[in-house]
């Protein structure tokens, strides 16, 4: 008998994938969405899933699977669906895995581009495995189906402890920056799982051989694990760890050709516009170590008449970083235009100590702007005029909703 899964915030990032998965697996998958990205919506309803914009008290199903944003709203399911069993999307996604041989791919950031390189080349090199990537490739779809007993390549989110419920076969662990500050309340907590999550690994686990850190807690492990030489541009770095995965999950040398044909993610260097006025990307960085590299790599690619849109994501992580924000844009805002929109709430309550305020407030009296998103139009029609005719590059930074904003208005 067919499995029912009703997944709650199944358009997102991360619940897409899995939902199409457990489609593949032979179950019964239905979902909604009350801000659904009308392309997945298309996809997944291509696929047979079916996707309502609001959740219906009338369904029947054996497990309810919600994304991190929606585990808020529990009590407001279970109200609904009295004595129903609720998954949190890192829960399902672990009993996915737990039977297959898991190459996870974990950090504070680059996960999903790393996971995706990987299942590029698999693809080109013809190697057999599934795989569950968190964000849309250009050219792949976010997921491919595997049966139980074969290799799987996925990202693992952090973020909400579910972390704990996966022992992978091959680790690779990108970073250990201090990021949800809501889960782990400081450096400590953060390294107690990482070490956790090396034990449990059963074969190998790979680190860059940079990383303090990282360096230590494999030192201290029981779990195999190798070092990884990188360069120090960010997209050297996840192309190295990319091609240390492959070979480690496939037990083979390869030549690292099948990387270079990777084109990317949306939303990860997306490239929204390029023509004789205007260059513009998106990036989906929000802590404050890969928001700095992405855009000091943008800068030095795109130096003049620049601008830089930053949206905060979270009111926890802007408190917990607003200096750290203040001080990247202070010294970025001497080679660029910067403009701070306001915070993306991502269902967090308001706080007004980790408002945009609190950055722009730590930065010199003139340095950056403190925008809102109905004055970007009005601040690139600016700088168009500042440049005298010569082409502007804008960089739009942040996992916020303004992206979509901007995808628009540079589609025109």
């Amino acid at each position: 008998m067919q499995k029912k899964f009703y997944m709650g915030g199944v358009c997102g990032m991360g619940m897409a994938p899995l939902a199409a998965f457990l489609k593949d697996d032979g179950c019964d998958v239905f979902g909604f969405d009350d801000t659904p990205n009308s392309d997945i919506k298309t996809a997944l309803q291509k696929l047979g899933i079916e996707v309502s914009d609001e959740i219906s008290a009338g369904k029947i199903f054996d497990e309810m699977v919600v994304s991190t944003a929606l585990a808020r709203r529990k009590e407001e399911f279970l109200k609904l669906y009295p004595g129903a069993k609720i998954l949190r999307r890192g829960e399902c996604w672990a009993k996915v895995c737990a039977n297959r041989k898991l190459t996870a791919v974990i950090g504070s950031h680059g996960k999903s581009t790393v996971s995706a390189m990987i299942a590029h080349a698999a693809i080109k090199l013809g190697q057999n495995c599934g795989f569950l990537v968190g964000a849309v490739p250009n050219d792949f779809p976010m997921h491919k189906y595997c049966a139980e007993g074969e290799i799987l390549v996925s990202e693992i989110d952090e973020s909400d402890g579910t972390i704990e419920n996966f022992s992978p076969e091959v680790l690779v662990a990108l970073n250990a920056d201090l990021d949800h500050t809501d889960t782990y309340a400081d450096n400590m907590r953060l390294e107690e799982m990482f070490s956790r999550i090396f034990a449990r690994t059963k074969r190998m686990v790979l680190y860059p051989a940079c990383d303090k850190t990282l360096a230590r807690i494999a030192k201290n492990s029981p779990a195999p694990s190798r070092a990884v030489e990188i360069p120090p541009d960010f997209m050297g770095a996840n192309t190295a760890m990319a091609h240390a995965a492959l070979e480690e999950t496939f037990q083979s040398s390869f030549d690292g050709s099948a990387l270079k044909s990777y084109r990317g993610l949306q939303r990860r260097q997306e490239v929204l516009r390029d023509d004789t006025d205007v260059f513009a990307m998106a990036d989906y960085a929000h802590h404050p170590n890969e928001v700095k590299s992405f855009i000091n790599w943008f800068l030095e690619k795109h130096p003049k008449n620049a601008l830089v849109v930053f949206q905060p994501h979270r009111y926890t992580r802007t408190h917990r970083f607003a200096k750290d924000f203040a001080e990247i844009f202070s010294d970025i805002s001497k080679k660029a235009a910067v403009a701070l929109l306001p915070v993306y709430a991502a269902s967090e309550p308001l706080d007004e100590r980790g408002s945009s305020r609190a950055i722009f407030d730590l930065c010199p009296r003139g340095s950056i702007m403190l925008v809102n998103p109905g004055d970007f139009a009005n601040i690139v029609q600016t700088l168009k005029s500042r440049s005298a005719g010569a082409k502007i590059n804008v960089a739009i930074v942040g996992a916020g909703d303004f992206y979509f904003d901007a995808k628009k208005y540079f589609s025109k």
